[in-house]
């Protein structure tokens, strides 16, 4: 019996284990109940799957073994992705849409679209749960036809045969194709009065490149050029293909990644939807992160009408037996500047409302000013070396055993050699070295070896050199850049001059465990790693740090901070130009006093600081330079909305 089932399913395909067997069946019983024979049951399934090739013994077999089996094709749509091999669920993206989250999609079309003759589809369509579950809840009468799209054949014939049950056996409005949906759509004019969809999250670098580059191309020619922004994401270009489909007028629901509205290249999608889309909703969800089964990622729903309509956006969360409205109606295409970096910010209501205030009065004071317009582009991007063990000193390898006028002694367990300084930068090198006291003191170094000949450097230098290529140690930077590979930092040195007094660390946790400052400040100018970005800002090098350094930047950090993982954040160097910073043409010598006292601190981690004298000075220096009438009061309340937002977003702030 065994080398039976396992013969078909490789007839059809289809990966052969005990559940996609009984997944097959289950399928075929379905179709079978509509279609009038077996010869009908081949001819209605053979463009999803190629039961035509199948004896008719082993269709009989198949069908026999789906009369023992218990579950229907409903109950098989929450598992089939389970039976997909892991390396076809990671590049297709096969994290399917949980029933909760397709009811909620299924009640909101039923609110919102009350027509007669609907086509309803989803090019992304999966085992059809959102379809089917649609269907079930505006009733089969009202839809004139149903399609959609997937490019495994047993998820797509689990789709077909449910959607058959919902259309009541209509088989002429249904069409299920098994294809790429980016090449699909456009060929077939596909099109659509409702799209219910949850489309692939697949990373841009999980794709080849020929087919990246045809995903591009296509954009382009349908009109999307614009909106698509530097590296995309496959769900991004998915929502540009669901617009091709969607009439005017139309509905679109769709689960999405809460990356969408964080992220530069998100930014494209939230433009366009501005421009071209009346948004209804984003809808998060309380009791767990994402809609989707199996999905790591935090995600949400949208609801949104193509064409022009109203403007404001309900803010909506999903809890365990309710929606709870967040915010009935939220102007997108008038937020502040700042706000734009961030959409979910908008649900974090306390700590939202206080630092738009905040800002809003600072700006419009003048005591604040948006970075970009007070200060320029004065910020870079730390040195990047491939093979840090040898191009830091000291290293795992290399102590530095002493230093003299124009030297620096190191060693390791063999040798001791002196390189010249001149060769040498004092360099931030990694942000946990530097995490509990403001001022820093830099004692580790970079080589910085200009693009000479090895044999015109000087005797002990040609020797680390040496050993760093006989050592591995520096095989990054030769694989990298191959003769002259010593010189990759030098070259970054002289072309970004990477120097400064105040450094910011690319990423944060949130929870601050082992931190108890957020930005660094150095008495000279120094270089840093590419895990900083320096400030190149001489004269207000120190109130700038201390901003850096207060509690309403670390909650601006918390509200609009671009998420990597549950806690870690960060901000990139355009988010940095676009946000509100103190106005250097202000007298800033009260802040500057109170951040002098924090400098040679032993701080422990941040939220231990909240009731301490010495934060509390600084936050305060902070609000009378920006003007807040009762800067005590506003304080208490950012402190107490800052816990506030931690802890809804369930980050303890224990270590």
């Amino acid at each position: 019996m065994e080398m039976k089932i396992r013969r078909i399913m490789e007839k059809l395909g289809i990966n052969a284990n005990v559940e996609s067997f009984r997944i097959l069946a289950v399928s075929l019983k379905t179709v079978l109940e509509y279609a009038s024979d077996l010869d009908a049951l081949s001819d209605w399934v053979s463009p999803i799957l190629p039961v035509n090739e199948l004896e008719l013994d082993e269709i009989k077999l198949i069908l026999s073994e789906a009369e023992r089996i218990k579950l229907s094709v409903r109950d098989y749509q929450g598992r089939v992705q389970r039976v997909i091999p892991r390396n076809e669920r990671r590049r297709f993206s096969t994290y399917y849409t949980m029933r909760q989250g397709a009811e909620l999609m299924a009640s909101i079309v039923k609110d919102l679209y009350d027509k007669e003759g609907v086509v309803i589809a989803d090019p992304f369509l999966g085992s059809g749960v959102t379809l089917t579950t649609a269907i079930d809840e505006i009733g089969a009468e009202r839809v004139l036809k149903v399609w959609g799209i997937e490019p495994l054949p047993l998820p797509a014939l689990l789709a077909y045969a449910s959607l058959l049950h919902s259309m009541g056996g209509r088989r002429e409005a249904i069409n299920v194709i098994v294809g790429d949906s980016f090449r699909e759509v456009p060929s077939r004019g596909l099109k659509a009065d409702i799209i219910l969809t949850n489309p692939p999250f697949t990373r841009w670098k999980y794709l080849e490149r020929d087919y990246r580059e045809s995903l591009i191309s296509l954009m382009k020619s349908l009109g999307y050029g614009k909106y698509v922004r530097g590296e995309s994401n496959l769900h991004i270009l998915s929502m540009f293909l669901c617009d091709q489909a969607l009439r005017r007028g139309g509905l679109l629901i769709s689960v999405l990644p809460a990356s969408t509205f964080y992220t530069i290249y998100g930014r494209g999608y939230r433009s366009f939807l501005k421009d071209e889309y009346c948004l209804h909703a984003i809808i998060e969800s309380r009791s767990r992160a994402s809609f989707s089964e199996g999905s790591g990622f935090k995600e949400v729903i949208i609801v949104a009408s193509k064409g022009p309509g109203r403007r404001s956006t309900a803010l909506l969360r999903l809890n365990a037996t309710d929606v709870e409205i967040v915010h009935p109606g939220v102007d997108l295409h008038s937020l502040p500047k700042f706000l734009e970096i961030n959409w979910l910010a908008l649900f974090e209501s306390g700590l939202r409302d206080i630092l738009v205030r905040v800002f809003e009065l600072g700006l419009r004071k003048g005591t604040l000013s948006y970075w970009r317009e007070a200060l320029g582009k004065n910020m870079i991007r730390g040195i990047e070396m491939y093979g840090p063990e040898f191009f830091f000193i000291p290293n795992k390898f290399w102590k530095i055993s002493s230093e003299r006028g124009d030297h620096l002694v190191i060693k390791n367990n063999e040798i001791e050699l002196a390189i010249d300084r001149e060769f040498l930068i004092k360099t931030l090198r990694r942000p946990g070295l530097y995490n509990n006291k403001v001022e820093v003191n830099v004692d580790t170094f970079m080589l910085s070896v200009p693009p000479t000949d090895i044999s015109e450097l000087p005797e002990d230098l040609r020797i680390y050199i040496r050993w760093g290529a006989e050592s591995g140690a520096a095989r990054p930077a030769i694989e990298a850049y191959g003769r002259r590979w010593y010189s990759h930092v030098h070259e970054q040195v002289r072309k970004k001059d990477p120097f400064g007094r105040v450094f910011i660390p690319d990423k944060v946790d949130l929870l601050f465990r082992k931190r108890g400052i957020f930005a660094n400040y150095a008495k000279e100018r120094v270089a840093a790693s590419k895990n900083f970005y320096i400030v190149k800002d001489e004269v207000l090098a120190k109130p700038l740090v201390g901003w850096l350094n207060s509690t309403f930047f670390i909650s601006t950090l918390v509200l609009l901070g671009r998420r990597i993982s549950n806690t870690w954040t960060r901000f990139l160097e355009n988010d940095y130009l676009e946000l509100p910073v103190i106005n250097p043409s202000r007298e800033t010598d009260e802040i500057t006093e109170s951040i002098s006292k924090m400098m040679d601190m032993y701080l422990p981690p941040l939220y231990a600081q909240l009731g301490e004298d010495y934060r509390y000075e600084l936050d305060l220096s902070i609000a009378k330079f920006i003007g807040i009438e009762d800067p005590e009061r506003e304080i208490e309340g950012m402190y107490s909305s800052l816990i506030d937002t931690l802890h809804d977003q369930k980050i303890s702030l224990t270590s």
